[in-house]
């Protein structure tokens, strides 16, 4: 059994004291110059902490006083809308690994449905591997039409070369058209972001999709203290990324100790001395180092479902892979970096069988499609597993309405954009 925790400000603190001495708590001195009180109830220490948090420890005859303080703190989960949109990323400033993005979706009513422990966790607090697995259980045990959620993953080699934050936008904006897709018309909607220093581009598209739609948005920091639907958002994604970690420890022999470190640890430090040489995809060469990043100009290599080549300057519903290689259709000219623009303006692969084994060879031999989804036959779902594992590709459980197809033609294989307008 885990402890619980909430973050409060100091009016809320004396509601929930108040409360505590109430139901029977007795108050306690307090143990150092980092706590202002401290209640014991129940088999459980409730401590507050200079920084606003409230602490809990684990004790299974207080969890009808966890519910209690949720309901005396957590006003933002007495929604008035008819969905919540939450977004939130981990990873930004790790070494190893993946930025991990995700999006969750809630309808209303499911809100009650949501455990009471899933809530409050602290995803900044220091966890073992098998708590986040855990968590990750619990959040999947909820998946229905009315909580799902998408994730996308930011390889270390794009963060090596371009803006991380303008990497975030073009993120954000793929995941929010994916869950707004479908929602039902003129549905009240909140959308909350974590705000990371969220750019012009993704304002521009909030601000569009409000007077579209009847959409409120939020991007405020520190989301998960105070919105539900940004709290699960970075649970999710924290517990991914935390697989994704284990994977690759248990993978590439690497400690615990220096996956999860940073460079103020020596060992660390000479890790990345000695390996670096080696092509080890999944580690950020450029961290804590002074680098100019680029713009991701890729983006505008794509007109909603048009490929631009900017040799001829025609656009074209189908393009060419040959070699490792994206080509014109019309020229023939390379256009690099398209694969990118594909992953943020889309990132969804359907495969069929027929074409599965050709394309599954790219997937072996190159990192070319690394950071795509994959919608793919049951069947051959456990070829693509071990990239899953370590975070190189995703695997999708649920069809979205846009995705990219191909089809084999020689030695050469042929995109296109593919709208399936009944989603299925």
């Amino acid at each position: 059994m885990y402890g619980r925790s909430w973050k409060l400000d100091i009016n809320e603190s004396e509601k929930i004291k108040s409360y505590l001495i109430k139901m029977g708590g007795v108050e306690e001195s307090i143990k150092n110059s980092y706590e202002l009180w401290r209640i014991k109830l129940g088999g459980s220490t409730f401590i507050y902490y200079t920084s606003g948090k409230l602490y809990s420890t684990p004790s299974a005859k207080v969890i009808n006083i966890w519910d209690e303080i949720d309901k005396l703190v957590s006003k933002s989960y007495d929604l008035n809308k008819d969905y919540v949109l939450g977004f939130d990323e981990v990873g930004k400033g790790e070494v190893f690994g993946p930025i991990i993005t995700c999006g969750v979706l809630i309808r209303k009513d499911v809100i009650s449905q949501i455990p009471s422990e899933l809530k409050t966790p602290d995803t900044k607090k220091s966890h073992g591997f098998e708590y986040w697995t855990r968590i990750l259980k619990v959040l999947e045990d909820l998946i229905s039409d009315g909580f799902y959620y998408i994730i996308d993953i930011i390889q270390p080699r794009e963060i090596d070369r371009f803006n991380i934050n303008q990497l975030l936008d073009l993120s954000y904006m793929k995941l929010i058209k994916q869950l707004i897709t479908d929602l039902p018309y003129r549905k009240e909607v909140r959308i909350v972001i974590d705000d990371y220093g969220v750019g012009e581009g993704l304002q521009r598209f909030l601000e569009i999709i409000k007077g579209e739609n009847n959409f409120e948005t939020i991007i405020v920091t520190e989301s998960e203290d105070k919105f539900l639907e940004a709290k699960l958002a970075s649970l999710i994604a924290k517990s991914y990324r935390e697989s994704i970690l284990k994977n690759l420890q248990e993978r590439y022999e690497i400690p615990e100790s220096l996956i999860k470190g940073n460079m103020s640890n020596k060992a660390l430090e000479s890790f990345l001395k000695n390996y670096s040489k080696d092509d080890l995809w999944f580690i950020r060469r450029s961290f804590g180092k002074r680098i100019k990043k680029e713009k991701p100009s890729f983006y505008n290599l794509i007109s909603e479902d048009n490929f631009r080549c900017f040799f001829c300057g025609k656009e074209s519903s189908k393009v060419i892979l040959k070699d490792y290689r994206f080509l014109c259709s019309f020229c023939g000219k390379e256009i690099k970096d398209l694969e990118l623009a594909m992953k943020y303006h889309s990132g969804i692969i359907k495969l069929e069988k027929e074409s599965f084994y050709s394309f599954f060879e790219i997937i072996k031999n190159s990192y070319l499609f690394d950071g795509f989804s994959f919608l793919v036959d049951n069947s051959l779902r456990n070829l693509l597993t071990p990239y899953e594992d370590i975070g190189r590709i995703l695997i999708l459980k649920r069809a979205f309405s846009k995705f990219l197809t191909l089809k084999i033609e020689g030695d050469s294989i042929a995109f296109s954009f593919f709208r399936n307008i009944y989603n299925v």
